[in-house]
């Protein structure tokens, strides 16, 4: 049984509503009533900051990883979800200030704000046990700071209570990446061993393995993270300049940032090394010190309950009773006759998010319902043809031909992943011209032909399995993975292929393929670790990190691309010139603090 974390959050909730940016949160926990024992210090101080953050890391964080990506679009589907045009246009890269915190500005310095109060209020209680949560929230606080580094690049760095948004002056990036080093190498030694994904006292809490996860995604990054944003052309040195659309890694381009790892100096547990070998000595550690390693299957780091995974390292708890963080990676991507079945217990869908063409091609699909010859983490990941008749038992119509036979017409819903495009209502000639291509359809009109794949095309996300036993379909049981050694594992291959050990780091791929009945590689290059880490991790918010390291975020695709029709709320697709390697400070943080320089081409 999940316990201990979020069982009681009242208080820690009605805290967070009155948080506020611009105001000093120093009396957030002075109840007395609130901290005379143990049990309510903990739930009040520890458990709301936790609580805080809710599950925006595992949705809009991901979507600020994804979209800028080439893993998945918004296709604006002639009336169904498009949300204003914003998904599209972080997909062509049209970002601007005005658009808000889409990386979670905002709630992570609320939870930063929590974090200083609680911890404030400990230091004055300053016990055996309070002591062990100052260093545990200290941690965790640094955990924030490291997704406000890796989003925005120079950003305050507000560590009191006493502080506020507006008199804190921006620090830099590596003085950002500096702090958030030395905080985690001062806390670990104080952190609990525990597996932080398995349920008990640790659940769901920051633990030594998930500091040293941490701590890998800092080393592997380390150069990029010293760059200072507010510079004109400061990404130049990492941009790509393959424009052809094939979105390929540069050999040539991987050494030039190899050598900048090799030159970077970093200390952790006391000891020197350089970012290739900080990265092998943290996947080392939550290997051989606490265990972690694949598990059996793919799919049961992602099934509901899946705490007893041996592979997710830090997971956000949900359920339908306990924890209620709710999530809709299945609803904004499901077609809603799919979603409204009554499997589903009412779920309604948004026919919305599809993986991207340039993504399924990757994993080898290449005509329509495919029924061999790709890689199967492609299903393990999404709905691709009518694998949803799997779990509703029968077909479902496709939201226009609604008088079709859905058990016997081939325009009933089939989800259809090679046509999936940024816009169907200016695609309209272009499908039309396809549909001779199409490997059926053949009796439909054009008109038919082309309605039905407004509404069917592209593969539907699937990662986590549908917890049908679940009371409310917006709280299913699966916890959200934000960390998994997978991830760790690939990681370690990277590294050692850029230290010069080609063969260790295919023989790390080799295991990840095997896990699901892939024959092994015999050679391995940049180009093959970038396409084995889009495949395994596909939609887990990974994505736009790896591709700024390997120098191909701004490369166009087959997705997107100078004169890719886009919706009519959304602009248009132009060369880009690496400013979007770092979302924008959001124009209101901007009003709120004078002293904040924007991030330059914004």
């Amino acid at each position: 049984m999940k316990k201990y974390i979020f069982g009681s959050l009242l208080l820690g909730a009605g805290m967070l509503a009155s948080c506020s940016l611009d105001e000093t949160p120093k009396s957030s926990f002075s109840e007395e009533e609130a901290m005379q024992s143990e049990t309510l210090i903990y739930v009040n101080t520890v458990a709301a900051v936790y609580n805080s953050l809710g599950n925006r890391q595992a949705t809009d964080m991901i979507d600020a990883s994804n979209f800028v990506g080439d893993e998945y679009i918004v296709a604006g589907r002639l009336g169904d979800w498009v949300d204003g045009g914003t998904p599209q246009n972080k997909v062509t890269h049209n970002i601007q200030p005005s658009m808000g915190g889409q990386a979670d500005w905002s709630p992570l310095y609320t939870t930063i704000a929590q974090a200083n109060s609680a911890i404030a209020k400990l230091e004055q209680i300053n016990s055996e046990a309070t002591n062990r949560y100052v260093y545990e929230l200290r941690a965790y606080r640094a955990f924030l700071y490291y997704h406000l580094c890796d989003f925005y690049g120079n950003v305050p760095l507000v560590t009191s209570a006493e502080q506020t948004m507006a008199e804190t002056q921006q620090s830099t990036r590596p003085q950002v990446f500096k702090f958030i080093l030395d905080e985690l190498n001062e806390c670990i030694p104080h952190l609990a061993n525990d597996m932080s994904q398995k349920s008990g006292v640790y659940f769901g809490r920051m633990t030594k393995p998930v500091a040293y996860m941490v701590l890998a995604k800092m080393a592997i990054n380390a150069p990029i993270f010293q760059l200072d944003p507010t510079q004109a052309n400061w990404s130049k040195d990492y941009m790509g300049s393959d424009m052809t659309g094939e979105n390929t890694v540069s050999e040539a381009k991987a050494t030039e940032i190899t050598a900048k790892m090799k030159d970077f100096t970093m200390t952790i547990d006391g000891q020197s090394m350089n970012a290739l070998d900080a990265t092998i000595y943290c996947v080392d550690k939550l290997e051989n010190d606490f265990g972690y390693k694949l598990a059996p299957s793919y799919s049961e780091n992602f099934v509901p309950a899946n705490e007893n995974s041996v592979e997710n390292i830090f997971t956000i708890p949900n359920d339908a009773v306990t924890y209620k963080r709710g999530w809709d990676h299945h609803r904004r991507s499901w077609h809603y006759n799919h979603a409204g079945h009554s499997a589903y217990k009412g779920f309604s869908g948004w026919n919305g998010a599809a993986a991207s063409t340039f993504l399924v091609k990757k994993y080898g699909y290449t005509e329509d319902r495919q029924e061999s010859g790709y890689d199967p983490r492609l299903k393990y990941n999404f709905y691709l043809d009518r694998d949803y008749v799997d779990e509703t038992g029968e077909r479902v119509l496709d939201g226009y031909n609604n008088s079709i036979d859905p058990a016997t017409n081939e325009l009933a819903l089939e989800y259809m992943p090679l046509w999936s495009r940024l816009d169907m209502s200016s695609s309209e000639d272009i499908i039309k011209k396809q549909q001779a291509a199409a490997k059926y359809y053949g009796s439909a009109s054009p008109d038919e032909f082309f309605q039905h794949v407004v509404k069917s095309a592209g593969a539907r996300f699937r990662k986590y399995s549908f917890d049908f036993a679940t009371t409310n379909s917006s709280y299913p049981g699966n916890d959200l993975v934000v960390f998994r050694f997978a991830d760790a594992k690939m990681l370690r291959a990277e590294a050692k292929y850029r230290k010069g050990l080609p063969g260790e780091a295919l023989e790390e791929i080799n295991d990840v393929r095997a896990r699901v009945g892939l024959e092994p590689l015999t050679e391995i290059n940049m180009q093959v670790i970038s396409d084995e880490r889009l495949k395994e991790l596909a939609w887990e918010g990974t994505r736009r990190q790896d591709m700024i390291r390997y120098a191909i975020l701004n490369q166009p695709t087959c997705d997107r691309y100078e004169g890719v029709p886009v919706n009519s709320s959304a602009s248009k697709y132009v060369k880009l010139d690496g400013h979007t390697y770092v979302w924008p400070i959001p124009a209101d943080q901007m009003a709120l603090n004078a002293s904040l320089k924007q991030a330059w081409g914004y």
